[in-house]
C-alpha cells in the first residue's frame, strides 16, 4: 500500500511539475477538435469522435481519459462543437465541457482559414481520504473530496487545403485573472499548440502524411511530436509518432528525468466505411515507466448526406 501510495503521489507531483493540466491524446492527428476550436466544422459534415485514452496500463493511479466530441458546420461559412473530457489522475479527477464556434474564411480557391473559440467549465474534485492512511497526518492534505469548479476558454486558428494544414491554439485564457492557492488545483497556465502536416501523394495507392506538434506552457519542457503516416488504398493508416521533451527555454530546476519525456506512438487508422472509422494507438515509454505501456482507441463517424456531401473520401486530416 505504501508504494502505491507513493506511486500517485509521484504522478500527482508529476502532472503538476510538469504542467499537463491538459489531457494528452495520440490520436489529435485524426481529430483536431481536441487541441483546436477552429477545427470544428473544417470537415464539412457532422462529424462525432469518441477517444478512450489509458497511460501506463497496470500502474496503479495511471492517468486515464475518455473524451466525446461533435462538430458540424452551420450556414456556409461557420462551424460549432461541443468537446467533454472526463480525466482521472490517481484520487484526481477533472470534467470538462465545451462549447465551440468558428467562422472560415476563403482566401483561395484551395485554401481556407478558420478562427475558433471555446468556452467552457471545468469540475476538479480530490479524494483526500485515499492520501491519508493509517496514523498519517498532514493538515495541508484534505481528509475528505474537495471540489472546485472553474471557468475556462480558448482559442484558436486552422489554415487548411485539401493536402495542407496548420493550426494554432492556445488554452486556459483566463489563467492571468484567476489566482488560488487551493492545493486542489494547481495554478492554471496557458498552453500553446503549434501544428502543421502536408499530405504526399506517392503512388495512386499509396499516401504520405508527415505532420508535427508542438507543445509549449513556458514553464515545463516543450514537448514536440514527430508524426509519419501512409495512407495505403484510401483506406488503411499507419505510421509512428516519436515524441519528446525541448529544452527550449530555461527549465534547469527540473530533475533531469522530469525533462526527458520520450515516447514512441505506433498507430493504426481503419476507414471501415465512408462514414465510419476506427483508430488504436499503442505507447512505449522510454523512461523510468518503460515497463508500462498505453493504449488509446478513437471511434469515429460521419453523417454523411446520400447526395451533394462536400467532404472529401477520405479525409487526411
Amino acid at each position: 500500500m505504501k508504494t502505491n501510495l507513493k506511486i500517485i503521489a509521484l504522478l500527482l507531483i508529476s502532472s503538476l511539475a510538469l504542467a499537463q493540466q491538459n489531457a494528452q491524446y495520440n490520436q489529435y492527428i485524426f481529430n483536431q477538435m481536441v487541441i483546436n476550436p477552429a477545427y470544428a466544422g473544417t470537415k464539412e459534415v457532422l462529424n462525432l469522435n469518441s477517444i478512450y485514452t489509458s497511460q501506463w496500463t497496470g500502474l496503479d493511479g495511471a492517468p486515464s481519459t475518455q473524451s466525446l466530441s461533435i462538430e458540424t458546420p452551420i450556414f456556409n461559412n461557420m462551424g460549432a462543437g461541443i468537446h467533454i473530457v472526463n480525466d482521472q489522475l490517481g484520487v484526481q479527477s477533472q470534467k470538462s465541457g465545451y462549447g465551440s464556434y468558428s467562422y472560415k474564411l476563403k482566401l483561395s480557391q484551395k485554401l481556407k482559414l478558420s478562427f475558433g473559440l471555446a468556452m467552457g467549465i471545468s469540475y476538479y474534485s480530490l479524494n483526500g481520504q485515499d492520501l491519508t492512511k493509517g496514523d498519517i497526518y498532514d493538515p495541508a492534505i484534505p481528509n475528505t473530496t474537495v471540489n472546485k469548479t472553474r471557468f475556462d476558454s480558448k482559442a484558436g486558428l486552422f489554415l487548411y487545403s485539401n493536402r495542407f494544414f496548420a493550426g494554432f491554439s492556445v488554452s486556459e485564457l483566463s489563467s492571468n485573472i484567476r489566482k488560488s492557492a487551493d492545493l486542489l488545483v494547481a495554478g492554471q497556465v496557458k498552453h500553446y499548440y503549434l501544428t502543421s502536416g502536408y499530405v504526399f501523394y506517392l503512388s495512386d495507392n499509396v499516401k504520405f502524411k508527415p505532420s508535427f506538434l508542438l507543445k509549449e506552457d513556458f514553464r515545463a519542457p516543450t514537448n514536440i511530436d514527430f508524426n509519419g503516416f501512409f495512407l495505403f488504398k484510401s483506406k488503411y493508416w499507419l505510421g509512428a509518432t516519436f515524441r519528446t521533451g525541448a529544452n527550449l527555454i530555461n527549465t534547469k530546476d527540473l530533475d533531469q528525468t522530469l525533462r526527458s519525456r520520450d515516447a514512441i506512438v505506433i498507430m493504426t487508422d481503419l476507414n471501415v466505411t465512408p462514414s465510419l472509422r476506427i483508430g488504436y494507438s499503442y505507447t512505449i515509454t522510454v523512461s523510468s515507466l518503460s515497463s508500462y505501456a498505453g493504449h488509446e482507441i478513437l471511434l469515429g463517424y460521419f453523417f454523411r448526406e446520400k447526395t451533394n456531401s462536400k467532404m472529401l473520401t477520405p479525409r487526411f486530416f
